[in-house]
């Protein structure tokens, strides 16, 4: 009985069993030639087969045929290909090359090699030209272009602030020279943020809207006190004029902003009712507005304005009613029946002096310490200005008016607060307007003003006031 360590390291050969393998045809042990071998043993062409051994087995020496260096019969189609050789030593990699012709294979395509290929009639995305560099081959660089460009800043601020305009550098300046790493130097030259004009035009271009607004407002009164002194029928001249003046605009306005007021009808209402409110009194104001409204119906009826008849009729009385209805409380302020010895002239009179005096103090104290708008509306009136100007004609009228025989002074003083409160009112209504209209003044009539509108805007509102408060004071 063996020991386990000879079990272990034993090895026992297995017997000798036909198995089924693979064959290899025309192998022979090496060192043996086929005139050795027993022609019994010897198999014929054919048949000739070898099976492969055991892996257990020792080495039978059998060559595979294809490492055989004799050719095959001369009958075998394949016969003028070289069979491969076997190769051991470095001298047997020396091969000839040209043994293999790829010609035979096709006799129409010409030989190619291993990098050529047709060629391709457009470029695709993966072909690459590898005959150009990579890195440029160094040229003179061409002259720079000295003019800025408007993508060109300087830094952020020009970029945020500084792209509206661009600054020209001049063609013959000298040319920055780049520093160690490619960097070149900032420029010290800043682009300006705004156009460059002259120091202080902007202020000089506001002084000189004020001075033609101030000299525009210096002829106006001036001409109403030399018309008021003159007489009653003079001023109702005035007051006709500047009231047709201030509906023509209006109406023009409206049909700017796209309205199809009658004007025509219109303007003839305005004339009618001052001229009868100066005579008739205050039953010219129904009279009036009843018949501008009937015939402003016919008008769109019979296709005279070929409008929308809701939005025409509308814009056609209010503005009759806003502008003409509200001025004829100046006509009839002078109505010589309503208030004889020419008391209707020192009302009128101290209507017209009030709200200017409001006006203007609003203005200049709104641009001197105005910060708070009093309005989106109006954004340029400020809540300092409204303060200032109230202030500003309460005290004017109870100074100043009671001098202007028959006012008194409590009558003045109500007046005063009278302004404050309704004068502020008419500017922001006509604001309102025109922001509606998508205006910015109703007319350009007067310089430094815009339009005639524009300047008696809170006055319209003032007059109706004016004459209710002194029916209510008994000044008349």
């Amino acid at each position: 009985m063996k020991s386990d360590d000879e079990n272990l390291f034993s090895f026992e050969k297995p017997e000798e069993t036909p198995t089924s393998g693979v064959s290899i045809t025309g192998a022979h042990r090496v060192g043996e030639v086929e005139s050795d071998l027993d022609e019994s043993q010897a198999p014929p062409a054919s048949e000739s087969s070898f099976t492969m051994p055991h892996w257990t087995d020792e080495p039978t020496g059998v060559v595979p045929a294809v490492l055989q260096a004799d050719t095959s019969s001369s009958d075998d189609p394949w016969s003028s290909v070289p069979a491969p050789s076997w190769r051991e030593e470095s001298g047997d990699w020396v091969a000839e090359e040209e043994v293999f012709d790829m010609g035979m294979l096709s006799e129409e395509q010409p030989p190619t090699t291993q990098h050529e290929s047709a060629p391709i009639s457009e470029p695709q995305p993966w072909d690459f030209d590898f005959s150009t560099p990579l890195v440029a081959e160094h040229t003179e660089a061409p002259e720079a272009d000295t003019a800025a460009k408007p993508w060109d800043f300087d830094d952020l601020d020009d970029l945020v602030a500084g792209a509206v305009l661009s600054t020209s550098v001049p063609a013959d300046a000298e040319e920055e020279t780049p520093r160690a790493g490619f960097e070149r130097e900032r420029p010290t030259r800043r682009r300006p943020m705004r156009p460059n004009r002259p120091e202080g035009e902007g202020v000089k271009s506001q002084d000189r809207n004020m001075l033609t607004a101030a000299i525009t407002g210096a002829v106006i009164f001036a001409l109403v006190l030399v018309t008021f002194d003159i007489g009653t029928v003079l001023a109702m001249a005035l007051v006709l004029v500047v009231v047709t003046l201030a509906s023509a605009e209006t109406y023009a306005a409206f049909r700017r902003g796209g309205q199809h007021p009658a004007t025509l009808l219109g303007l003839v209402a305005t004339v009618g009712l001052l001229l009868g409110v100066y005579n008739f009194g205050a039953q010219g104001f129904a009279l009036a507005a009843v018949l501008l409204f009937a015939f402003t119906g016919l008008w769109f009826l019979s296709g005279v304005e070929k409008a929308d008849p809701l939005t025409g009729m509308s814009s056609t009385m209010l503005i009759f009613v806003w502008v003409s209805t509200s001025g004829a409380f100046a006509a009839l302020l002078l109505n010589p029946n309503e208030f004889p010895n020419r008391h209707g002239l020192a009302y009128l009179l101290a209507a017209i002096v009030a709200t200017a005096v409001y006006d203007t103090s609003c203005l200049f104290i709104g641009r001197a310490i105005g910060k708070r708008p009093l309005s989106s509306i109006s954004p340029k009136k400020t809540w300092e200005g409204l303060i200032g100007g109230s202030i500003t004609v309460v005290l004017f009228c109870a100074i100043v008016i009671p001098l202007m025989h028959p006012w008194t002074e409590s009558a003045g003083i109500v007046l005063g607060f009278v302004v404050m409160i309704v004068a502020p009112l008419g500017d922001l209504t006509e604001s309102l307007i025109k922001r509606s209209l998508n205006l910015k003044d109703m007319g350009k009539l007067l310089p430094g003003h815009g339009g005639m509108l524009d300047r008696i805007d809170g006055l319209l509102f003032v007059l109706p006031a004016t004459y209710f408060l002194v029916r209510a004071f008994h000044l008349g």
